[in-house]
C-alpha cells in the first residue's frame, strides 16, 4: 500500500483558493428554528473566487405565512403552493452542499434552521465549516467606516452586483460578493479556510501553548483521543486527515466551551489508523462508549436506548430501556429521541386503533389490548402506518378547519416521531439478522492510486472489517479475506441491535451509498423498504382529506339541489 505523505506543519489546513464554499441564505415563516418553518433555500456555489453552481428552491411550509413576513419577502402561500415539502428540499440541498464549508450572514439564523431540520428528518448534517460573514464584517469593517452591518449596507458599500431583497438567492448572491470583499481586507491573514473562519477571533493563551501536540498526528483517517498526563482520555474524535482536524484544536475557529476547558489538562495525542473513514467511525462510537471522556458530547450511551414496546399478550405500549426479541409476538420501535416522545406517541397509537377515552393502568401506564386491536397496532409498529396516519391526517385536517395551527403542528411533530422510530427499527431489525454481510461501494481514495473498492463486513449490524482494493486488484479474493475477520461479533450480537445501535446506523448509512454491491451473504438480507414509514406518507394522506372533504361538499350541493 503506498504511503501517505506527511504534511510539515506550515502545510496544515485548507488553502482557501482550494476551499469549495456554499455561501447559504433561508426565508422562513419566523425566527424560532424549533416552531418555524423554512419557505425558500438560495445557496451559491464558489471555489477560488469563481461561481460553480447555484441552487434555489421554494418549499412549502405546510402552514399559513404570516402576513408581515409575505410584505416582507413576498413569498405567499400561493407562491409555496406547488413546491416541495422540507423533506424533499433539505436532501437536495445537502446533495448540493456535499463537503462544502457552510457561509451565511447571521450564520447563527440560517445553520439553526437547517439543523433542526436535519435532525428531525433524520438527515446527516455533521458538523461543517461555517464562516459567518457579519462575523467577519464586524472585524474588518469598523463602524466609521459603515452605519451598520446589514447585509444590504454591507452589499452597498462594497459594490455587491446584486442587491439584497430578502429573497434567498439574491441575498446569497450579495453574500458572495460581501465575502470576497472580506478576504480581500484580510489579505495574508485569511490565507487558509481554517484561518478564515477564525479570522474574527483570537486563539487563547492555552492553544498557543499546547499547539505543539499536533506536530506528530499523520494525515490519514482515524481516531484521535486527547489524554491527560496519567494518560486518561479527555476528548476523542474522529477525521479524514487526522492532522488536518487535530490542528483545529489550536486555532479560534475552536469555540466549544467543553473542548477549551480539556485543552489545559491535555498532555498527549494518541491516534489510531484506520484503513477507511468508516472504520474510524465505528473505532469512534467504541471508544467513547467504552471510556466516556468527560469532554465528549453526553447522551452517547446507546445501552440506554430507550424504546415503544408492544408485549406479548394482552399487555399494550410502554417504554422499554431493552430490545428485545420479538419472537413471542412482542414487537417495538426506535430508538426514541427522548423520553418525553413515550407519552404521546403511546397516546397516538392507542388513539388511533382503539379510539378516544381508553384509560391508562395506574402505575403502570400500559393500556390492557384485546387480540384483534394488538394485531392492528402491531402491524402499525412493523408492517403499515396507515391506519395511524389515517386518523393523524383528519385529525390535523380538523385542526386546520378550526384554525388550531399549533395543535395541527404538535400532532404532526409527534406523528413524524412515531414514523421516523418504526423506520430506524425496520433497518436495524434487517441488518441484526444477517449473520454476515460483505458489501463494496466505488472508492477514490489516493492510497488506491484513486480508483478501486471499499470492502466492508458486518456480523448482526457490527461492524466486522473493512479494506481498500485498487481497480486492478482482485474484490473477491479481498472478500473471502474479510470473511474471515471479526467471527467474535457475533457473540455479541442483539435484538434490533441493542446496545450499538449508533454503530449499526453508521454501517446502514454506508450501505445506502451510491454504487454499493453486496458480495457475500450468510443468511437472509434484504434492505427493508421505508417508503411507507416516510413524511411522505403522512403528507399523502392529508392530501387525501383535503380531497375527501371537497368531494363530500360536492355530494352535499347535489343533494341540495335534488331536495
Amino acid at each position: 500500500m503506498p504511503a501517505r505523505r506527511q504534511l510539515s506543519f506550515d502545510d496544515l489546513g485548507t488553502p482557501l483558493a482550494e476551499a469549495t464554499l456554499v455561501v447559504v441564505d433561508l426565508e422562513t415563516t419566523g425566527t424560532d428554528p424549533q416552531q418555524d418553518a423554512i419557505t425558500e433555500i438560495g445557496a451559491v456555489k464558489v471555489r477560488g473566487g469563481e461561481v460553480i453552481g447555484e441552487f434555489r428552491t421554494f418549499v412549502d411550509p405546510r402552514r399559513p405565512i404570516p402576513a408581515y413576513i409575505a410584505s416582507l419577502t413576498g413569498i405567499t402561500d400561493a407562491t409555496v403552493r406547488d413546491a416541495p415539502e422540507i423533506a424533499v428540499a433539505l436532501p437536495m440541498f445537502l446533495d448540493f452542499l456535499g463537503d462544502a464549508a457552510v457561509v451565511a450572514h447571521n450564520a447563527r439564523f440560517d445553520i439553526g434552521f437547517l439543523a433542526a431540520q436535519a435532525a428531525l428528518l433524520e438527515l446527516p448534517w455533521g458538523r461543517p465549516t461555517v464562516l459567518d460573514t457579519l462575523a467577519l464584517a464586524r472585524t474588518v469593517f469598523r463602524r466609521d467606516e459603515v452605519r451598520d452591518h446589514k447585509l444590504g449596507t454591507l452589499a452597498a458599500h462594497v459594490g455587491a452586483a446584486v442587491t439584497p431583497d430578502h429573497r434567498a438567492l439574491s441575498d446569497a448572491r450579495a453574500t458572495v460578493d460581501v465575502l470576497h470583499a472580506i478576504i480581500e481586507r484580510l489579505g495574508p491573514a485569511a490565507a487558509t479556510l481554517e484561518d478564515l473562519s477564525g479570522a474574527h477571533r483570537r486563539i487563547s493563551p492555552v492553544q498557543r501553548r499546547k499547539r505543539h501536540l499536533a506536530e506528530t498526528v499523520p494525515s490519514v483517517p482515524g481516531v484521535y483521543e486527547f489524554q491527560d498526563a496519567a494518560g486518561q482520555a479527555l476528548y476523542v474524535g474522529t477525521s479524514r486527515n487526522l492532522r488536518s482536524r487535530v490542528r483545529t484544536y489550536f486555532t479560534a475557529a475552536e469555540t466549544r466551551r467543553r473542548v477549551l476547558d480539556m485543552l489545559p489538562r491535555a498532555e498527549r495525542i494518541q491516534v489510531i489508523e484506520c484503513t477507511t473513514p468508516l472504520e474510524a467511525a465505528v473505532r469512534e462510537l467504541r471508544i467513547i462508549a467504552a471510556k466516556q471522556p468527560p469532554s465528549n458530547r453526553h447522551g452517547l450511551k446507546p445501552e440506554k436506548a430507550l424504546w415503544l414496546r408492544l408485549g406479548s399478550g394482552r399487555e399494550g405500549l410502554r417504554a422499554a430501556r431493552i430490545a428485545r426479541g420479538e419472537g413471542d409476538g412482542s414487537a417495538q420501535i426506535g430508538p426514541l429521541g427522548s423520553r418525553h416522545d413515550v407519552e404521546p406517541m403511546r397516546a397516538l397509537l392507542t388513539e388511533a386503533v382503539m379510539g378516544r377515552g381508553v384509560s391508562f393502568e395506574q402505575g403502570r401506564g400500559t393500556v390492557s389490548v384485546e387480540a384483534g386491536h394488538r394485531a392492528r397496532i402491531r402491524r402499525a409498529l412493523l408492517e403499515d402506518p396507515t391506519e395511524v396516519l389515517d386518523h393523524v391526517a383528519g385529525r390535523m385536517r380538523r385542526h386546520v378547519a378550526a384554525g388550531r395551527y399549533e395543535e395541527a403542528e404538535k400532532l404532526r411533530r409527534t406523528a413524524l416521531g412515531y414514523l421516523a422510530a418504526a423506520r430506524r427499527a425496520s433497518r436495524l431489525r434487517a441488518i441484526a439478522s444477517v449473520e454476515l454481510l460483505i458489501a463494496a461501494r466505488p472508492s477514490t481514495d489516493p492510497v488506491i492510486g484513486g480508483s478501486g473498492w471499499e470492502l466492508l463486513a458486518l456480523r448482526h449490524g457490527r461492524f466486522s472489517g473493512t479494506t481498500l482494493v485498487p481497480r486492478r486488484g482482485d474484490p473477491l479474493a479481498a472478500a473471502r479475506a474479510l470473511a474471515m475477520t471479526g467471527e467474535g461479533e457475533a457473540e455479541l450480537a442483539a435484538p434490533l441491535c441493542q446496545g450499538y445501535h449508533q454503530e449499526a446506523e453508521l454501517l446502514l448509512g454506508w450501505l445506502d451509498g451510491e454504487g454499493m454491491r453486496t458480495v457475500l451473504v450468510e443468511g437472509s438480507w434484504r434492505m427493508p423498504a421505508r417508503a411507507r414509514f416516510t413524511p411522505e406518507h403522512l403528507a399523502e394522506r392529508f392530501a387525501r382529506t383535503q380531497q375527501a372533504a371537497a368531494e363530500a361538499g360536492v355530494a352535499d350541493l347535489a343533494e341540495a339541489a335534488g331536495a
